[in-house]
């Protein structure tokens, strides 16, 4: 997944911020809202999927405590890439004219409500085919496979959530690289083509470690 996004964002960065980055965004984010929504009403269907959802929706305030609070705090951070330079790099790219208060704040609500729709679409199926809902990344990874294979239609729906998960990596991917590039292409002289097709390479190059790393 880190290699294949690695790829495909070197070539979207080709056509530069605007042309391509802006392009593919409006293309990718509201496919990844209609087929997060299409697996949501699927998932919350199933028999014994709406133990799921109050799993989800019930707090159990007795539980939180200060590592709870890292851990949440973590998670924020790295969903909204703060301290990787992303938002200063976009934020460099905005006119005067741009209500920045507003756009973080329109970023943090869609990014919150992803994050709602993604436990919506994953919780249900859990609880309907009786699996652990602590199993982290394993829910993803492992689990819902299972789940799918389990589903009428089940290969239809995987396909639609791991493409769903591809334009979510893609666009993370995109975001991260160009604060890479934009260093290169500002600071250092170097064209965007050279910048985009170079600093890809070297990122699918070091991702294959990573995506090799559940194998060993």
């Amino acid at each position: 997944g880190v290699d294949l996004c690695a790829k495909n964002g070197g070539g979207v960065f080709l056509a530069g911020v605007g042309g391509g980055i802006e392009r593919a965004s409006k293309i990718l984010m509201p496919a990844l809202f209609a087929l997060l929504i299409v697996l949501i009403v699927r998932s919350v269907t199933l028999p014994g999927g709406m133990e799921g959802v109050a799993f989800l929706l019930s707090p159990d305030f007795s539980k939180v405590t200060w590592s709870t609070v890292s851990d949440a705090l973590s998670q924020a951070f790295f969903s909204l890439s703060l301290g990787m330079g992303a938002m200063i790099t976009y934020g460099s790219y905005l006119s005067k004219k741009e209500n920045l208060p507003g756009s973080a704040g329109w970023v943090t609500l869609l990014d919150s409500a992803v994050a709602v729709m993604a436990g919506l679409l994953i919780l249900p199926a859990v609880f309907a085919f009786g699996f652990d809902p602590s199993a982290g990344p394993g829910l993803t990874f492992i689990t819902l496979p299972a789940v799918f294979a389990q589903m009428p239609f089940g290969a239809f729906f995987a396909f639609l959530f791991f493409l769903l998960l591809a334009i979510a990596a893609l666009t993370s991917a995109v975001s991260i690289l160009e604060v890479v590039v934009a260093y290169f292409v500002d600071d250092r002289g170097v064209s965007r083509k050279s910048a985009a097709v170079i600093i890809g390479f070297v990122i699918f190059l070091l991702g294959i470690p990573s995506s090799l790393f559940f194998f060993f």
